[in-house]
């Protein structure tokens, strides 16, 4: 699973607007000690902001429930002052805090009191519809043209029109119409500053739509994005967006297409340091190394993304995080699965005192899938259980179709008497898959759909042979682009399977020696002269 960076607003400094006196002086302090609470994140703020009671509540206050505090304060001044500018960045820095944090209540009174661990990704969408008024009333400033009738937008139009089809910008070689890289940014009145708090919303549009699991909407907003606000964006969020723009190509079109749109990116970022295309290159470099069985280079990734961390407590925790769940990955990928537990168990405590939940549900499948594979589904299945639970408390949806489909497989190794059951929930779960779903996760599906079939007693090959043979000829294509060797081999395998079933001995060779050839490139990886060269 490729990871995305939620933050949307990157190191965007609350807008100044001309307004000269203590209040706003006062208010512009605030956001930025909220701009800058965001940045430290988890790590503890004695000593940088005073106390943890600095906020005069009389309970000592986490480093998130400050930052929601100071946000909330900054907004109401804002709001007071009719500061409009700051208004919407902190209705965006409010947006970003409802993506990537759990509410709790500031207070709590006795042992029975409510506590509402859920995060819901519409708070982000109504927080971004609030701040959206910014560019509708910004005449309030005088910026706006005068007796505008919609002539600026019209022309605007017409000129990225021009620009898409005129001669220089376009591109023959294109394979698809996922390159958007050769966009170029519009001329606009409106000042940098304004447009910049316009385009971090889409953005955190498209993490808001990462979580629910919406690929079209992700991609349209990070779309419009690098489009249409390339000029005023930092190099913070012009990189995220090219980030999520490369994720889409990676997960729906292959690793040939992202490493492809990858160069373009490391030219555009090169001076970036630490940017957010170099820790893509190495998540992207990663998975490419799992699937054709290339552990080695895994691993000396994993150590690379782990010399990206800071050694600081509490400093770049997701970063961390994003190490040690590839760490155990690479000791599944190896069969080495007490140690992969261990270390995933290890990341979950430190998750879970981080606070950082959403990050819990993936360990929590990931521990299934350990336990799956060494063959204790029984212990297997609480980790699927739990997995599945927060996913639905913070409406991760795509996530919550891996963790049904993890299900299913623990049920079926648990013996044929469990196929009806996994087949339910394989069907409840593929109109999401097959609707958002990338490569991967569509071919496990398909496969597990099969699976279900096989196990299932009641089931005949011979009476309708395509309903297993039509999910698995899907599988194949999908893996086969993904260079999936281990995952292609399982499909080829039961394809043969089938085909014996059915007598169709030729037919059978062929899936036979499909099964072969991604068994040894499997046990047999090429070797990479460069370790960090681009997959071919």
């Amino acid at each position: 699973m490729i990871r995305s960076d939620t933050g949307g607003s990157g190191r965007c400094a609350p807008p100044r607007q001309t307004l000269n006196n203590d209040d706003s002086c006062l208010a512009y302090t605030l956001a930025a000690m909220c701009d800058l609470l965001s940045e430290i994140g988890i790590s503890t703020t004695r000593g940088i902001v005073g106390s943890q009671y600095l906020l005069g509540l009389g309970t000592p206050l986490s480093t998130q429930q400050q930052l929601l505090v100071l946000l909330k304060r900054s907004l109401k001044r804002a709001e007071s002052l009719k500061l409009t500018r700051l208004m919407a960045f902190n209705r965006l820095a409010l947006a970003k805090f409802d993506l990537k944090h759990v509410k709790r209540p500031l207070l709590s009174f006795g042992p029975n009191a409510s506590t509402k661990l859920r995060t819901n990704p519409t708070h982000v969408c109504k927080e971004l519809r609030l701040s959206s008024y910014l560019l509708s009333e910004f005449g309030a400033d005088g910026l706006s043209l005068p007796n505008d009738t919609g002539v600026f937008s019209s022309a605007w139009l017409k000129n990225l029109q021009k620009s898409i089809t005129s001669p220089t910008s376009l591109n023959t070689n294109r394979p698809n119409d996922y390159d958007t890289f050769h966009f170029t940014s519009q001329p606009n009145p409106i000042p940098g500053s304004v447009l910049q708090l316009a385009g971090s919303s889409y953005l955190l549009k498209a993490a808001s739509w990462e979580l629910y699991g919406s690929a079209s909407l992700v991609r349209a907003n990070a779309l419009i994005h690098v489009s249409c606000f390339a000029d005023a964006a930092s190099l913070s969020e012009l990189s995220l967006a090219y980030v999520k723009l490369i994720q889409h190509l990676a997960v729906y079109k292959g690793y040939k297409e992202a490493f492809a749109a990858l160069k373009l990116a490391e030219e555009k970022f090169l001076s970036v340091s630490k940017s957010r295309i170099q820790l893509l290159k190495f998540q992207l470099l990663h998975e490419h190394a799992l699937h054709r069985g290339q552990l080695k280079l895994a691993q000396q990734i994993c150590d690379e993304l782990g010399a990206l961390a800071a050694s600081t407590t509490g400093v770049d925790m997701e970063l961390k995080t994003e190490a040690s769940l590839r760490h155990a990955r690479t000791l599944l990928a190896a069969n080495q699965f007490s140690q992969a537990a261990a270390v995933a168990h290890s990341l979950f405590c430190t998750c879970y005192k981080f606070n950082i939940h959403i990050e819990n549900a993936i360990i929590l499948l990931l521990l299934a899938e350990i336990h799956k594979k060494s063959g204790d589904a029984i212990r297997g299945l609480p980790y699927a259980l739990a997995s599945l639970s927060f996913c639905q408390a913070f409406n991760l949806d795509l996530l919550e179709a891996s963790a049904n489909l993890m299900i299913a497989e623990l049920w079926l190794s648990l013996g044929s008497s469990h196929a009806k059951r996994a087949s339910n929930l394989v069907h409840r779960t593929l109109p999401m898959i097959l609707g958002h779903g990338g490569l991967e996760l569509r071919a496990r599906a398909n496969i597990v759909l099969v699976k279900c079939y096989l196990y299932d007693p009641g089931f005949t090959v011979s009476e309708d042979p395509d309903v297993v043979l039509d999910p698995l000829r899907q599988a194949t294509e999908d893996l086969q682009v993904l260079e999936y060797h281990g995952m292609a081999a399982e499909a080829f395998y039961l394809m043969a399977i089938i085909y014996n079933m059915l007598g169709r001995l030729q037919d059978r060779e062929a899936a036979a020696a499909s099964f072969k050839k991604h068994t040894i490139a499997l046990e047999n990886p090429a070797n990479e002269t460069d370790p960090f060269a681009y997959a071919s």
